[in-house]
């Protein structure tokens, strides 16, 4: 019954006539259950799952996978090493045979057209030049800029207008203009042929010689002991007490001296040996000799800034001689009784400030 409307449906359209619509039966039509967005759950995945987070490989595993690693890098380590080691040998044939420039290539680099090996001609290289081995230069070189050396500077002989120089160890140095340093440390002999100026303080740790003479212009000032066979010097000041061990010995040119009148007689005379510190008077007594009073006057060679303070002595002959008229320029000597005539007197001084 249910395929009635099938059968007539078929046979209208073979028999060309009308088509008949039939009423639907709902009763006939199949009801489908209403789809839902619910996924259903298969228990095959789940397991699946489950084993693949509880899988963890094994240590045998491991050490494979390790070993296999250590091995790749050691491949790759040695090509490595292979491929330094043959620029190496590159750049050791290259420096042993040296390079040859082609024209083109120097005409990249900067340098002139102008032909290579005439001495008439000049190399000019525009861009810096570095040269690893070592550089000869038969002929002058002129720096225009400065010179950067970062090792050392050997030279047999060397002409320098002015060297600027943080450290320079110099075995024999010969200077014939002027030389200006902040700093200098010689370790062994110092000799300066001329004059030598030094315009601060100088301060010698040890021993200073000197084998000629040593003029100094201004003070000297000596914190120690100064030792010294001769010392000549226009003016001493000694703050401190003299300790003398050896002789006094004064030099100078000679005071004049000069007969004081009728104590000497008419041709009584004197004469003095010494100088304005100390010396001898000879008193030579005429045979009309008579009186008391002065017998010499005495004038200094050079002056004293104060009066003296002067002392005399009799020298192999008593008389009652003693100091009169003492000042800056002079002093005189006088008899307390009369000379005997004919008689001759030696007289002691010794003047001091």
């Amino acid at each position: 019954m249910a395929n009635a409307p099938d059968q007539q449906k078929t046979q209208a359209a073979t028999t060309g006539d009308a088509e008949t619509l039939e009423p639907v039966n709902n009763d006939a039509v199949e009801t489908k259950p209403k789809a839902t967005n619910r996924i259903a759950h298969n228990p095959v995945d789940s397991e699946k799952r489950r084993h693949a987070l509880a899988f963890r490989p094994s240590h045998k595993a491991m050490f494979i996978g390790l070993a296999v690693v250590i091995v790749i890098l050691a491949i790759n380590a040695g090509v490595l090493a292979f491929l330094l080691k043959k620029e190496s040998a590159n750049q050791k044939a290259i420096s042993d045979k040296g390079v040859s420039i082609s024209p083109s290539t120097l005409k990249k680099l900067g340098v002139n057209d102008t032909q290579i090996g005439s001495s008439n001609e000049q190399l000019v290289v525009n861009p810096s030049a570095q040269f690893n081995s070592q550089l000869k230069v038969a002929g002058n070189v002129q720096i225009g800029g400065q010179l950067h050396l970062n090792s050392t500077f050997n030279a047999t002989t060397a002409d320098i207008s002015q060297l600027q120089a943080g450290t320079a160890n110099v075995n024999s140095i010969n200077i014939n203009g002027s030389a200006t340093a902040s700093t200098l440390s010689v370790r062994n002999n110092f000799a300066v042929n001329g004059a030598a100026q030094f315009q601060n303080a100088v301060t010698v740790a040890q021993l200073l010689s000197v084998d000629n003479s040593a003029a100094v212009a201004n003070n000297l000032s000596v914190g120690g002991d100064l030792s010294a066979n001769t010392i000549a010097t226009g003016g001493l000041v000694l703050s401190g007490s003299i300790q003398i061990g050896s002789h006094i010995i004064t030099a100078g040119l000679n005071p004049s001296v000069t007969p004081a009148g009728a104590t000497l007689g008419t041709s009584g005379s004197v004469s003095i040996s010494g100088d304005d510190i100390a010396g001898t008077i000879d008193v030579n007594a005429a045979g009309n000799a008579a009186g008391t009073g002065p017998v010499v006057y005495v004038l200094f060679h050079a002056g004293y800034s104060t009066k003296p303070v002067i002392v005399i002595t009799p020298v192999n002959s008593y008389g009652e001689f003693y100091v009169a008229g003492v000042s800056t320029s002079g002093f005189d000597i006088d008899t307390a009784s009369p000379l005997t005539p004919g008689a001759s007197y030696s007289i002691n001084y010794l003047v001091e400030q």
